[in-house]
């Protein structure tokens, strides 16, 4: 889910780079001066190019989609497979990555049937990209991949999109200090039908789009991947609150 990303009040001491990955863009912005931004650029990159080939269903040739088709999972694969199957209970089965059929079904996944890890996928990358610029020295970041984001150790102030699939606009400031956040919503992926506004996201007990009215939940989290599962599964339930270390809030 695209999230508005800004530093709210720029300052000039800011370094800003961008790129595309994973069908989508992505965004750094940090405050450290004594390194070369081509070089964070190309960690970037690298880091997402790496884990897009392990967790696409896109890629004929990515290590889940061969696993869908009947390989065994990579020792890379295998760790958020993990991961999806730990979210899976601790969310008493509304986030739930075996959707792969239902997704495809609803429009917006390729043909296939197994695992569907993009109710985490992204979430994780980002995660990964955070401990890669660490290991550069630099913590004193906000990066961002598509809906999902991560600050490093000082707080930065950021815009949180309305989910109104007309216009672009900010309606609610957020600050992060070394925690993540990430939304899931219908403002952006839908198809308008009879019954309502059909979401890309699945309900895991019955197979079909989650139907709402236009709308988006945000979930602030200690890292990227939980709050990127936890959004999804909340977007599912429709509940106001998560477990007690994550900060929840909705727009409707």
């Amino acid at each position: 889910m695209t999230l508005w990303l800004a530093w709210l009040g720029k300052k000039p001491e800011i370094t800003r780079c961008e790129g595309q990955a994973m069908g989508c863009t992505w965004t750094l912005l940090h405050r450290q001066a004594d390194i070369d931004s081509s070089i964070l650029t190309k960690d970037v990159q690298e880091v997402l190019h790496h884990w897009e080939g392990v967790m696409s269903t896109w890629r004929k040739d990515s290590d889940l989609s061969r696993y869908n088709r009947g390989s065994t999972a990579t020792a890379d694969l295998q760790r958020v497979l993990d991961l999806a199957e730990q979210f899976r209970k601790n969310t008493n089965g509304a986030f739930d990555a075996r959707v792969l059929g239902a997704v495809h079904r609803a429009g917006f996944a390729p043909p296939g049937e197994g695992i569907d890890l993009s109710g985490l996928g992204k979430g994780f990358a980002v995660d990964r990209v955070a401990e890669r610029l660490r290991a550069r020295g630099i913590n004193d970041f906000l990066f961002q991949l598509a809906g999902e984001t991560i600050a490093g150790d000082r707080a930065w102030e950021m815009g949180v999109e309305s989910p109104d699939p007309a216009a672009r606009r900010v309606s609610k400031k957020v600050r992060l200090q070394n925690q993540a956040l990430a939304t899931s919503g219908n403002y952006r992926q839908f198809h308008q039908s009879e019954e309502g506004i059909l979401s890309h996201i699945i309900h895991p007990q019955t197979g079909q789009p989650v139907i709402r009215g236009f709308c988006a939940v945000t979930v602030v989290a200690p890292d990227a991947t939980t709050a990127d599962a936890w959004s999804t599964a909340l977007f599912v339930t429709g509940d106001r609150r998560g477990p007690e270390n994550l900060e929840v809030f909705w727009q409707e």
